[in-house]
């Protein structure tokens, strides 16, 4: 992978101490030249201290403030990068062609300002078809350093900050791509708190989206 474009990769995490290793195994083997940056949203468990194993900064947010204002600590430490990666650090099977499927398109097609991947034949068929038929909340993306940079801030979104990119990217004209990312899935709130903890967090997810798709303009 020699002269490569660089890539700084932002992962947002909160209570994922038991999952982010299978994440991190996998970028932090990425031969594309990078800067690895985890964004400990306030978590309540070791998530903080397992990510300081690796050869990544970590920075960390004292109280949860949602995943738009991690994705802005992250970009804000940055500075500036001509290609970002956004990754969610719950992924199950992650690997170097997903990484680079969604950032190809971004080196090969330079007015292409985000990718956005689509999960397929991932194992779970509730999130693949959340994948296909929602796209607009997928949480793994490439983006140009122009489309970073244009921003505004991220940090009223919470989860909503994927509806928040992709009505921006459509509303500024930046062109985007659907790249399919297969045999990849993540773990569902559910599987990781149980079913009644898990529901009120999808409940509180969902209600955090629908704000930001109905209020996103506000924050232009």
């Amino acid at each position: 992978m020699e002269n490569l474009t660089p890539v700084t990769i932002l992962i947002p995490a909160y209570n994922e101490e038991p999952r982010i290793a299978d994440v991190l195994d996998v970028v932090c083997e990425y031969k594309r030249p990078k800067r690895i940056i985890v964004i400990d949203d306030g978590s309540e468990d070791n998530t903080y201290q397992e990510a300081q194993k690796y050869p990544v900064e970590v920075l960390r947010h004292e109280e949860n403030r949602g995943k738009g204002a991690a994705l802005q600590t992250g970009i804000d430490h940055g500075g500036k990068s001509p290609l970002w990666l956004f990754l969610d650090a719950d992924l199950i099977n992650l690997n170097e062609n997903h990484m680079e499927t969604l950032l190809t398109p971004l080196e090969q097609d330079k007015s292409l300002g985000m990718t956005v991947g689509m999960f397929v034949s991932g194992g779970k068929t509730n999130v693949d078809l959340a994948q296909r038929y929602f796209s607009i909340l997928n949480g793994q993306r490439g983006l140009a350093g122009f489309f970073i940079e244009s921003l505004p801030s991220l940090n009223w979104a919470r989860f909503g900050v994927e509806i928040f990119l992709s009505r921006l990217a459509k509303k500024n004209g930046v062109p985007t791509a659907e790249p399919l990312l297969a045999n990849i899935t993540h773990h569902t709130k559910e599987e990781k708190y149980g079913f009644r903890r898990g529901f009120v967090y999808r409940l509180q997810m969902y209600k955090e989206c629908l704000y930001s798709y109905f209020n996103w303009q506000k924050y232009c």
